[in-house]
This record gives structure tokens, C-alpha cells and sequence, in this order.
């Protein structure tokens, strides 16, 4: 009894390793054909990541500067040959913490320009050396003549978005 417990899980052994190993079965295709062909079809997916990292601190702007560099703006990450990551910002006013009827504009800039949006290409965004937007807070002197006294308080919100392109 002992005998045909042993033969026995030594074959079911056998039949495992052999299914682990890969090992190919083979079927006779008859005499007029010479090969046999099979296909196996594999998928992988990885998701793409951002980080997108805008200036890290707040920034005081001093009274009748024009322009204040307030830091730099970029995105970092994978993400696919087909896809870019576009930054855009929402910007309130200087408002007088003690009057909220009291405040006055500015223009967030890039290189001179009012900025708008920023895109980072695929490539742009896995560089070893990030491409990166220096952003500037421009107060005209006309509107400095127009502010009161008090202490004032604006904010930037921006927003990262991944997009699919052609």
C-alpha cells in the first residue's frame, strides 16, 4: 500500500513539475505540414505621475516695487508620449485685511508676459534637469499711487492637468 502511495505522489510530482517548468507539449500535424506556429499576447501598464511644485513660500512684496520674483514654477514626473501637463492659476486681488472692499490688482508674469498657462511636454517633464517658469508678480507704479495704507493679502491657486494630444 505504502508502494502505490509513494508511485503514486511521485507521478503527481512529475506531472507538476513538468506543467512549472513549461515544459511544451507537442501534437503531430501530419506529414504535409512541416511547422506549427502559436502566438502569446502579453499587456503591461504603467500610470502615469506628476508632481507639480509652484514657489514655496510666501512672498512679501515690498511697497512700489514693480516687480518681485516670487519663484519658480515646474513639473516633474512620467507620463506618456501622448500626453502633456498643462498649469494654469486663479489669482485674487490685494485685499486690506481690515477692509475687504479696499484692495488693488497685479498681473502674475513669465518672461515679461502675463501668464496664462504653461506646458510641459513628455519629454520636458522626465528631464534630468526640470524645465522650469520663473514667475514674477508686476504691480504697475500707477496703481502703487492709488494704494492706502493697510496690509494687504492676495493668493495663487494653480492647477495641474494631465491632457491627452494628438
Amino acid at each position: 500500500m505504502k508502494g502505490r502511495k509513494k508511485r503514486a505522489a511521485a507521478l503527481a510530482l512529475s506531472a507538476l513539475l513538468v506543467m512549472a517548468a513549461g515544459i511544451p507539449a507537442y501534437a503531430s500535424g501530419g506529414a504535409d505540414t512541416g511547422t506549427q506556429k502559436s502566438s502569446l499576447n502579453l499587456t503591461m501598464s504603467k500610470e502615469p505621475t506628476y508632481i507639480m511644485e509652484i514657489p514655496k513660500t510666501t512672498t512679501s512684496i515690498s511697497f512700489g516695487k514693480e516687480d518681485t520674483v516670487i519663484g519658480d514654477l515646474c513639473v516633474t514626473g512620467d507620463i506618456g508620449t501622448k500626453q502633456q501637463v498643462a498649469v494654469t492659476v486663479d489669482k485674487t486681488n490685494f485685499v486690506d485685511e481690515n477692509d475687504t472692499e479696499n484692495s488693488f490688482p497685479f498681473t502674475l508674469q513669465c518672461d515679461g508676459s502675463d501668464f496664462k498657462t504653461a506646458v510641459w511636454s513628455w519629454e520636458q517633464v522626465r528631464a534630468d534637469t526640470p524645465t522650469a517658469y520663473s514667475l514674477t508678480v508686476h504691480i504697475p507704479s500707477e496703481t502703487w499711487g492709488d494704494v492706502v495704507a493697510g496690509n494687504y493679502a492676495a493668493t495663487l491657486t494653480f492647477q495641474a492637468e494631465l491632457q491627452n494630444v494628438e
